[in-house]
């Protein structure tokens, strides 16, 4: 069972040794759990977990100018909420030149991949490299999605979200239960730094990161173990 805010919490206190201590109330101590679910869940993401991965129709505000070429306009402070800050937060946006997304694929849907600011610009002025609905392309700027053609009717963005906030004492995290331990070293982490008890806090984070990472490689293997045995026992019943 995935642990609560409350247990997260007292171990953070009982490892950090910090029970009582003025400079770290619950307030603190919930707001820093929350931040190091957020730095946890990122470096899982990086690493290629896919649990958070989800999606979202896109509403475009009208059409727009880009460097002098039209484009569409999505707002991120409505679209895509609780997006993960990460590089590379949106996996791709399916597009299509029909009004329903979900219609018989077909000559008018396509996949959108994010580019840079100055190689959108460049597409958009290049009649070879120009976007279409079967090669559509996006930027993000200014917490906005910005994507052409013109032509596109609906769009669909798959990205990550990022984890629910834990706001209550009884709320559970939604970090898998073999990386929650490194919830409760980074917080252990912070303190000892806010503590001055850290020499190195760069180093320590890297080597935080490193046994994230080792782990995470062992999660894969027990998987991997996992899907053996089952596709064994089910040629075993055949």
């Amino acid at each position: 069972m995935s642990a609560t805010l409350l247990q997260l919490r007292d171990q953070c206190i009982i490892d950090a040794e910090v029970s009582g201590h003025p400079l770290f109330t619950t307030l603190r101590l919930n707001r820093m759990i929350n931040i190091a679910q957020r730095y946890v869940q990122t470096n899982l993401n990086g690493l290629g977990m896919k649990k958070w991965e989800t999606s979202d129709l896109l509403t475009f505000g009208g059409s727009g100018y880009f460097g002098g070429y039209g484009v569409l306009k999505s707002n991120l402070a409505t679209d895509c909420p609780n997006m993960l800050e990460s590089p590379s937060s949106i996996l791709f946006i399916e597009t299509s030149g029909n009004a329903d997304i979900d219609a018989a694929p077909g000559s008018a849907n396509g996949l959108a991949f994010e580019v840079d600011a100055k190689n959108f610009q460049e597409q958009l002025a290049n009649t070879y490299l120009a976007p279409t609905l079967l090669k559509p392309a996006f930027m993000r700027l200014a917490n906005q999605i910005w994507i052409a053609p013109t032509t596109i009717v609906s769009a669909r963005a798959y990205y990550y979200k990022a984890v629910t906030d834990l706001s209550s004492d009884s709320a559970t995290t939604e970090i898998p239960i073999e990386f929650e331990e490194f919830i409760i070293k980074k917080v252990v982490l912070d303190i000892d730094d806010i503590l001055g008890k850290l020499q190195d806090k760069e180093l320590a984070n890297r080597q935080l990161e490193k046994d994230i990472q080792a782990t995470y490689e062992k999660f894969l293997g027990k998987q991997a173990e996992l899907q053996r045995i089952r596709t064994n026992d089910k040629a075993k019943l055949q």
